[in-house]
């Protein structure tokens, strides 16, 4: 191949030459040495150049044949302002910034032992770069050589091209395929670059740092490759072989913590579990906070991790050899620092040491014997069944919800019956069922416990609610006085209500004596009709729920979403309007009520809407302004607008119901307090969503 390192003559042809203008008018001398970026290679050169045709035409075409390369676009030329130095018209969506590359590019080549001639052909006019002698101004300037100075020379040719621009180069074949190499567009068809913050890539060699597609630096030590977003253009140096340590950090962490692609999630999973250590900027842990990423982490450790699981951290070692004994199993992550550990097991559902046998012995202490209901004799069932009717008769169908029958229990030794706070439920005794007076009685006693601490109708919680306590003794005799009431004015118990929202009956029914089958808030008169239909509709979804997932129950359930469990326990025992515990309402998160509503088969938009809507006058504002008429608050309508979006795209009844809610968000439609009938665009699609599953 030639050298053109120190070529003299104006190679190509000069037709303006022989029109009889200067020698100047055929070429441009750049003063810049031929020193200049030394750090730059062929290969850093000629990629400058496969970029620059890759911004004019996404289609461009990068070719090696019998040592030469060839890069062709068809984009719309050079104009003479692309021969200025510094100048550059590329915008954001462009690799190129500076204005520098073509420039420099042709100075390295020309420069460079290891490739032969460099030509350019563009709209109307071609140029081939040297490196030449010259001396400045026709050596007006004083100069310390007799010959001048090496520049960089673009000499000029004229041609018929109408579009496009074509760079041939003579360089070796190793060459050329490793500059096309550095380019995704090139070796992947339909390449776009990423959005931000960008994409991993785990095909190929790991390590590879690209920015919109360009490869930029190799990280040894990464577990995957990334292309990061032209955002972060402006963050690589001139040279694009460094990007800023920060940036990276955080483009590579933002990546990695906003995934929810299973395979993404095993790659690091596996890699830690077995000991592998990560570099900094892959250490991204603590850094998953969304909730559709926390809830494919989970997902994929319920999948593939032993069902008793414990990690250790120092002081915990007592603990470990317990739970050992128990049979469970051990996960550690040698190569990571103790916090981030603590974060990869979060994500994966398991427990340190110390809490999982906390757990495990809590859940295996105080062990009862249940009696099934099949074991019981038809007299103790009609006992039960018709003691249960009495009572929720007597007090209200939320004094009892699930009545459990047992023969021993370590809970309450000493006493024919219990209550479960956690739960919710009664327990009787077995013994107990022989006398209808002492089953009244038991049912009647827990039923006070009960009430007291949960609430319902009239009543509202306390919190000493247990036994030898002054709120429990006042709610027992609040029963009484209510009963002597009742028998006072001479009238019988009221029967039983039915379920508002879908019409079934709240007793028992025929052979679960003692079951309702129903959470009690969800029968609470003082709690919206839209809640409560939204909370029958969840739970009579859930069997169907739990048989498609294979989820264990409900917990199980709930667990494999990461989501918190006062979202579900908020949804299924909802609350009057305007109730905010201590920690704040803790199901406004669309995402997280999402996800819950995802895993039980239901449109997440009707869901979120049905417990959310009747909030909407009232949510972000201060009491006084309750029921005011006006827009509502900025987040709500954020959410609002969301739900609507998600509804019109299900189409049909879905979509009918999107001007109603919005004009509702938007202050259009009044939405009073004292009045629900605004509500009935979520009843409505409760209802939708009723008949779609087949819930009758």
């Amino acid at each position: 191949m030639s050298d053109p390192t120190h070529a003299t003559g104006t190679p190509g042809t000069t037709a303006a030459s022989s029109r009889g203008t200067a020698a100047d008018a055929d070429s441009l001398a750049y003063p810049i040495s031929p020193e200049y970026v030394k750090s730059w290679t062929p290969v850093r050169a000629i990629s400058e150049l496969i970029a620059n045709a890759l911004d004019e035409d996404p289609n461009a075409a990068v070719s090696w044949t019998d040592g030469i390369l060839t890069i062709a676009d068809d984009g719309p030329g050079i104009p003479e302002e692309g021969l200025i130095l510094g100048m550059s018209s590329k915008t954001d969506e462009q690799i190129g910034q500076f204005g520098e590359g073509k420039k420099l590019a042709c100075l390295v080549l020309a420069r460079s032992p290891h490739i032969g001639a460099v030509r350019c052909d563009t709209v109307s006019y071609g140029f081939v770069p040297t490196v030449e002698r010259r001396k400045l101004l026709g050596g007006l300037i004083p100069s310390r050589t007799q010959h001048g100075s090496e520049v960089l020379v673009y000499h000029f040719h004229p041609n018929t091209r109408t579009s496009g621009t074509v760079f041939t180069i003579e360089c070796g074949r190793e060459l050329a395929q490793e500059a096309i190499g550095r380019f995704r567009a090139l070796a992947e068809p339909g390449y776009q670059p990423p959005a931000s913050p960008g994409v991993c890539v785990r095909d190929g060699e790991p390590g590879r740092v690209w920015i919109g597609g360009v490869l930029v630096t190799r990280m040894p030590g990464f577990l995957a490759s990334y292309d990061l977003s032209l955002d972060h253009k402006a963050l690589q140096n001139r040279d694009r072989t460094v990007v800023e340590a920060a940036a990276l950090r955080t483009a590579v962490r933002d990546i990695l913590a906003g995934s929810d692609d299973p395979s993404l999630i095993g790659l690091f999973a596996r890699h830690v579990l077995n000991g592998g250590k990560l570099r900094e900027q892959e250490q991204f842990f603590t850094a998953v906070n969304l909730p559709r990423p926390r809830a494919a982490w989970r997902t994929w450790g319920r999948a593939n991790l032993p069902e008793n699981t414990y990690y250790t951290i120092p002081g915990g070692e007592e603990a470990a050899l317990d739970l050992k004994d128990n049979g469970y199993t051990e996960l550690s992550t040698t190569g990571l620092a103790g916090h981030q550990q603590a974060a990869v097991m979060g994500l994966l559902g398991v427990e340190m040491a110390r809490a999982r046998q906390q757990r495990h012995h809590t859940r295996n202490r105080n062990r009862t014997s249940w009696v099934t209901l099949k074991a019981l004799t038809d007299t103790e069932r009609e006992v039960l069944r018709d003691s249960c009717e009495l009572v929720r008769r007597a007090i209200g169908p939320f004094a009892l919800d699930r009545v459990k029958v047992y023969d021993h229990s370590d809970e309450s030794p000493c006493a024919e019956g219990f209550y479960r706070p956690l739960t919710g439920d009664v327990a009787i005794h077995r013994d107990a069922l022989t006398d209808r007076h002492r089953t009244r009685l038991v049912l009647l006693h827990e039923a006070a416990h009960r009430v007291a601490h949960r609430g319902g109708g009239h009543w509202t919680p306390v919190p000493d609610y247990y036994d030898r306590s002054r709120g429990f003794e006042h709610m027992l005799s609040d029963f009484a006085a209510h009963l002597l009431g009742h028998l006072a004015d001479g009238n019988a118990l009221p029967p039983l209500e039915p379920v508002s929202g879908d019409g079934q009956d709240s007793t028992p029914k025929a052979g679960t004596p003692g079951r309702r089958g129903r959470h009690w808030r969800a029968d609470d008169p003082s709690v919206p009709a839209v809640r409560r239909e939204l909370a029958h509709l969840l739970l009579d979804q859930l069997p169907h729920a739990l048989a498609t997932g294979g989820f264990r129950d409900a917990k199980d359930m709930v667990a494999s979403t990461a989501v918190y469990p006062g979202y579900w326990r908020l949804l299924t025992n909802p609350r009057p309007i305007g109730y905010r515990p201590i920690r704040g309402d803790q199901a406004g998160d669309y995402d997280n009520v999402a996800l819950l509503a995802e895993a039980a088969g239901l449109h997440p938009s009707v869901v979120w809407l049905g417990y959310h809507l009747c909030e909407g006058p009232i949510r972000g504002r201060r009491r006084e302004t309750w029921g005011r008429p006006g827009p509502w608050t900025a987040k709500t309508r954020a959410a609002v607008t969301r739900a609507c979006t998600d509804l019109t795209a299900l189409g049909g009844v879905y979509a009918e119901q999107v001007p109603a809610i919005q004009a509702l968000a938007d202050g259009t439609a009044a939405s009073p307090l004292d009045d629900d009938t605004w509500h009935q665009p979520a009843r409505t699609l409760l209802a939708t969503e009723r008949r779609r599953l087949n819930l009758t």
